[in-house]
């Protein structure tokens, strides 16, 4: 067996009848390149047919479907009839959306109060604003359907204080935009607060670590 010597390393390269048996492939030759670059393209362009067989899978079905509820609608015109119950409660839920509103953007106002006296930029704290904002509609969803009126009814019959008078009173109004802000400052008081104390639990925390 003869051995043909590498001048560029210590390595031999052994060789049968003239031909070389075990040579190492260089990765950068220009046939290598090649056919990783069409091993790419390959996996591209299976990537992109899969996509477009899920996006005409969606169609047909998408096309299905309404296919389906059009020849429902041709035979059955009548199922389009709302009931006076269905245009009652849309009524109803339009008109209390609309409601909603007020105790939504007076949360959003106490809570910018809030932000304000701590010195918070509005911007940076926008989402716990609207959170609060949402909180404080919440409240007046619970005050006007009577749950939390049930629960505090003992207490305020002690106190001389019937439950219907707080709602329906004169100023009863005014009290619930007392409620609707200091919800939303309450609300963003309680999460500044969570959030100062984390960070300092954090501090400390780091400052223990770096310590030892």
């Amino acid at each position: 067996m003869a051995t043909v010597e590498n001048t560029g390393s210590a390595e031999s390269v052994p060789e049968t009848g003239g031909t070389v048996t075990d040579f190492p492939i260089d990765h950068t030759s220009p046939r290598v390149v090649l056919d990783q670059a069409a091993a790419q393209r390959l996996e591209a362009y299976d990537k992109r047919q899969s996509e477009l067989r899920k996006t005409l899978v969606l169609v047909c079905v998408i096309v299905g479907v309404m296919t389906l509820l059009m020849a429902l609608s041709l035979t059955n015109p009548q199922i389009y009839l709302i009931e006076p119950e269905t245009l009652k409660l849309i009524n109803q839920g339009l008109n209390a959306f609309i409601i909603l509103t007020i105790p939504f953007l007076l949360g959003i106002l106490g809570a910018c109060a809030r932000l304000l006296i701590s010195g918070v930029r509005v911007v940076q704290e926008l989402p716990l604003a609207i959170g609060s904002g949402l909180l404080a509609a919440f409240s007046w969803v619970g005050i006007k359907s009577g749950v939390f009126i049930s629960i505090l009814a003992p207490h305020l019959e002690k106190q001389g204080f019937q439950p219907a008078d707080v709602v329906r009173g004169p100023d009863s109004f005014y009290t619930m935009v007392l409620v609707a802000v200091f919800v939303g400052m309450f609300a963003t008081n309680l999460y500044l607060f969570v959030n100062n104390r984390v960070e300092q639990l954090t501090k400390a925390e780091k400052a223990k670590a770096s310590a030892d």
